[in-house]
């Protein structure tokens, strides 16, 4: 599938690189981070900086979120931002910071509720896999959430275990 956009939610030491990997494999990013530099930084790797986490959420194929823990995810996708509600029906929410496996499903449920796919894809490599886009990804998701992620995962990863 070839993906007209990704949003990158959380833009720092990880995020920042995979999302440069991605534009990198000629996918367009736009993305939000909480620190104005860190969306100038994917400004100068040619992405598109997006000022509010909804804005990066709206019109995406997949929207990656590289945040610190489930609680951050949670407000992200269903809180104060309520991005997932701004996703088109049947894109992908990729949950790439890893949370505990009932928060995963938790989440997982309510995006499918929504209409949306989702793949819990926690990471392993820290920075330098990141810019490197030598990741180890473990993932659960349907089938239809690996291929949609499957142009992002072959950017920024070396190894996918399907789980």
């Amino acid at each position: 599938m070839a993906l007209r956009t990704v949003g990158v939610i959380g833009l720092g030491s990880m995020g920042l690189g995979m999302a440069r990997n991605i534009l990198d494999a000629d996918i367009p990013v736009k993305g939000y981070d909480v620190f104005p530099g860190a969306r100038t930084a994917l400004t100068e790797a040619s992405g598109q900086a997006s000022l509010t986490a909804t804005d990066a959420a709206t019109g995406v194929d997949v929207l990656l979120l590289m945040v610190v823990n489930a609680a951050q995810a949670e407000d992200v996708l269903f809180g104060g931002w309520n991005a997932a509600a701004s996703m088109t029906k049947g894109a992908t929410v990729m949950l790439c910071s890893t949370v505990a496996p009932s928060e995963a499903r938790a989440l997982g449920e309510r995006v499918i509720g929504l209409g949306l796919e989702f793949l819990d894809a926690p990471v392993s490599g820290g920075k330098v896999g990141a810019e490197a886009g030598t990741l180890t990804l473990m993932c659960s998701g349907s089938e239809k959430a690996f291929d949609t992620a499957g142009p992002i995962l072959k950017a920024i990863s070396k190894t996918v275990h399907d789980l």
